[in-house]
């Protein structure tokens, strides 16, 4: 798995592109009131860049999106906090078994746990943005009117609280609202 930084580079270029096209056409979601999210985006998700590292990947997204747009249809709320809480607790243990060291280890880290593409696109003192490709909470999903990536966004919080500090990490862009990646804003305290 160490070796794969390589093999992500060209993915990584082609995603790039996407996000630099829809932030220059300033691209905003058409607003959709909530639809049922259909099983064939549990069903049949093939993300290019992981169904390559391994052909069982359909397998666990389908996996985690039954559960986790099952809990969608019941509680929205519910499901946003225990998705955000698990990946926040994954990540704060991650970091205390020093499997994440700096924020250079997410990438590989999100890789691993076959999470998606991490991209960071914009650092500074008091803020970050954060991309994801081939997220697996969203791939390819159609527009329903909300984000979806509640356990990413919980991961990132907690990396970067463990590492930085206090911090608001909240998703901008989602497949959800009809984006084609996922897009994190943290904003240290």
């Amino acid at each position: 798995m160490e070796d794969i930084a390589y093999l992500v580079e060209p993915s990584l270029k082609k995603w790039r592109e996407v996000y630099k096209e829809e932030k220059k056409q300033k691209k905003h979601p058409e607003k959709v009131e909530y639809l049922e999210l259909d099983p064939a985006v549990y069903f049949n998700v093939k993300r290019p860049f992981f169904i390559k590292l391994s052909p069982e990947d359909p397998t666990y997204v389908r996996t985690f999106r039954m559960i986790s747009y099952g809990m969608l249809k019941y509680s929205p709320s519910l499901r946003t906090l225990i998705l955000r809480g698990a990946g926040y607790n994954l990540a704060r243990k991650l970091v205390e078994t020093s499997e994440i060291r700096s924020i250079d280890d997410l990438p590989r880290v999100f890789l691993k746990q076959k999470l998606g593409i991490v991209d960071i696109v914009e650092e500074s003192f008091n803020r970050m943005k954060v991309n994801l490709y081939e997220c697996m909470s969203c791939y390819n999903t159609k527009p329903v009117g909300r984000t979806l990536c509640d356990f990413e966004a919980g991961f990132i919080q907690g990396v970067m609280e463990a590492l930085i500090g206090k911090n608001i990490t909240r998703e901008v862009y989602c497949w959800g609202l009809g984006n084609h990646f996922c897009g994190f804003e943290v904003i240290f305290e």
